[in-house]
């Protein structure tokens, strides 16, 4: 007892205080809203939708967004099934799509070659162009090569074949 009061009551009142005031941590002023929706997922407008399926039961659908957010999206709920965030810098200008996998192009000073894994969204493997690379700024065009696991690309001035685990191109 503390002066006549238990102190079970005083932290049951402490805690109903306490509680009344997290209804008022959870609201946004009306200039917030829709700028400051931090518990909803945000991919960013749409900008190029590309479909995909590599089997009978994994189809889906990837989305280039305003924000450089590339995502994986379930075309039966909308709902977003992964995505990668590129740099503010790293403007996605190609995807393709083969065999589960997806092929991304971006950047603006430094090109960055991407392979993705369609359904985790984990990344296959990816070139950065060298620092000291004659090539700059990638066009925007870079396709599968058939029958391989090696990308080309359209990297500046230069056609350069890629492959998975190399830091140089194979030919260019």
């Amino acid at each position: 007892m503390l002066g006549g009061v238990s102190l079970s009551k005083v932290a049951l009142s402490l805690t109903l205080a306490i509680g009344s005031l997290n209804s008022f941590a959870h609201g946004l002023f009306p200039d917030e809203a829709g700028r400051i929706d931090w518990h909803r997922t945000q991919i960013g407008r749409p900008t190029k939708i590309v479909p995909y399926s590599f089997n009978k039961t994994d189809t889906g659908l990837f989305a280039i967004t305003d924000r450089n957010t590339l995502a994986s999206l379930s075309p039966a709920s909308g709902e977003i099934v992964w995505r990668q965030v590129f740099g503010s810098e790293e403007t996605i200008k190609a995807l393709r799509v083969r065999d589960g996998r997806a092929l991304t192009l971006s950047g603006a000073n430094e090109t960055q070659v991407r392979v993705w894994d369609s359904a985790s969204g984990g990344l296959v493997w990816g070139f950065s162009q060298p620092p000291d690379a004659n090539y700059r700024r990638g066009s925007g065009a870079a396709e599968f090569v058939q029958g391989s696991e090696d990308v080309v690309a359209v990297v500046g001035d230069s056609l350069v074949r890629l492959t998975p685990g190399a830091s140089v191109p194979v030919w260019e």
